[in-house]
């Protein structure tokens, strides 16, 4: 679990760099398709980040559902509302 969280940590930091680059890209005015190519590959990278996420947390994340919502329904069910929160 430790490796999994230096991955995600690692990554984040990658797409921090990115947002990094892609304002220096605004404020020099590069072109559209230059600016929509960055935000492009920072869409992607945050995708894969989520990915990790959820394969991997998804267990702890229900168990701790579950026990916040003790006989109040499925922590599955809290988790799908959850995701579909994510996807709008």
């Amino acid at each position: 679990m430790d490796e999994t969280r230096e991955e995600i940590i690692k990554r984040l930091h990658i797409v921090q760099g990115h947002v990094a680059g892609l304002v220096r890209m605004v404020e020099r005015g590069e072109s559209c398709p230059t600016v929509l190519h960055q935000l492009a590959a920072i869409r992607s990278a945050v995708y894969k980040i989520t990915e990790m996420v959820l394969v991997i947390y998804a267990d702890d994340c229900l168990d701790k559902l579950s026990q916040e919502k003790e006989g109040t329904g499925s922590s599955a069910q809290e988790l799908v509302k959850l995701l579909c929160q994510f996807l709008k």
